[in-house]
């Protein structure tokens, strides 16, 4: 069986988020982790694999 997780990387939230003048995302200084809910997909994903077999993409 292959099982197939998305992820996304998301500003954690214990990161300063801020914007520059004209409203734009200001990614400097800001640490980016894995989504925490895609992070559970993954993991639950694994554990499946472990008990059935296969592969995660």
């Amino acid at each position: 069986m292959k099982f197939l997780v998305c992820i996304s990387n998301v500003p954690d939230t214990t990161s300063r988020i801020t914007f520059t003048d004209n409203k734009a995302f200001n990614a400097s200084g800001v640490q980016f982790i894995i989504n925490p809910y895609d992070e559970i997909a993954l993991t639950r994903a694994l554990e499946l694999k472990e008990a059935l077999g296969g592969t995660v993409t």
